[in-house]
């Protein structure tokens, strides 16, 4: 393992501990908000764990088609080269004319964490050990799909858009390739968000938990400034990379839910609902085949808007 990867895992872990460190400070506010929420009675429907699955379905499709048409808002301005991409080129060029050696340094080691190789492997160890401790091959699953999804996803569309790069002389670290959406800054964020959620699963210490969502947002958020900064992107690819990353999070949130909340319900003979247990559908290949049903709506949908 090199010295700057190193480097890279030590500003990891240091964001872990400060993540750690305003989950406690924020868990007072937390009780009384929890405890004010709780005074009322539920609605006798919310009672259902089949009504709240379901209420939790319909937000996620909400959520995921919010995002998709944020993505779709994004692409037809940098498409169109107006509004929100007006400040793309002056936003590189200044950043470009105050950078200093000290803080290129460490922005240098903090996009690294956004790299693949090093994604990859936190993703495979986190997986891994989540495999082993729940006795399921659920995470990994989970892990696989969710990655090479987004992979996927952006290596599709950057070559659907073709969208060159900031001007080279404005880039720290030459780099090829196109440059809408960030590749960096998506995979840093269904990563870690998928590293986040896998610890959700491995405990049910809610500190641990919220620990661990406010890392991988804050890590996300920091790999994207740092392509910026770095200028090899220009802020809309980042912008764009935030909202893909976190629709297709949500879409593969979908997929996973929906065995366990969806086909008990459309199973309604015994025979079929023992049918579907028995194969092993609801872990599996359910969640596989609906995680790709969406990718290809998603994709297909950024095609669309591309080619209209």
């Amino acid at each position: 393992m090199s010295g700057t990867t190193l480097v890279s895992l030590a500003l990891a872990l240091a964001a872990v501990a400060v993540a750690y460190g305003a989950v406690l400070c924020a868990q007072p506010a937390a009780r009384r908000f929890q405890g004010w929420s709780t005074r009322g009675r539920l609605p006798l429907w919310l009672t259902s764990p089949a009504s709240r699955g379901l209420l939790v379905l319909a937000a996620g499709m909400a959520a995921a088609f919010t995002l998709t048409a944020i993505f779709l808002q994004i692409l037809d301005e940098v498409h169109d080269d107006d509004d929100l991409t007006a400040v793309d080129r002056p936003t590189v060029a200044w950043i470009a004319h105050r950078r200093t050696d000290t803080v290129e340094t460490v922005v240098l080691r903090v996009t690294d964490i956004g790299g693949q190789a090093l994604l990859v492997a936190v993703l495979a160890v986190a997986a891994s050990a989540v495999a082993l401790r729940l006795r399921s091959w659920r995470p990994v699953v989970l892990a696989v799909v969710a990655s090479t999804g987004g992979t996927l996803l952006v290596s599709g569309i950057k070559n659907l858009i073709g969208r060159d790069r900031p001007d080279p002389m404005y880039q720290v670290v030459a780099q090829t390739g196109h440059s809408f959406p960030s590749g960096h800054t998506t995979s840093a964020l269904v990563v870690l968000g998928t590293v986040a959620w896998l610890a959700s699963m491995a405990t049910a210490n809610w500190t641990l938990r919220a620990t661990a969502w406010v890392t991988a947002g804050v890590l996300a958020v920091a790999v994207g400034l740092s392509r910026v900064y770095l200028g090899v992107h220009y802020p809309s690819d980042v912008l764009a990379g935030w909202v893909l990353g976190a629709c297709w999070l949500v879409t593969v949130a979908l997929a996973a839910r929906l065995p366990t909340t969806a086909l008990p319900l459309l199973a309604s003979g015994p025979s079929v609902r023992k049918w579907v247990a028995d194969t092993g559908l609801r872990p599996l290949a359910t969640f596989t085949v609906t995680a790709l049903g969406g990718l290809t709506l998603i994709f297909g949908a950024v095609s669309v808007a591309t080619f209209t």
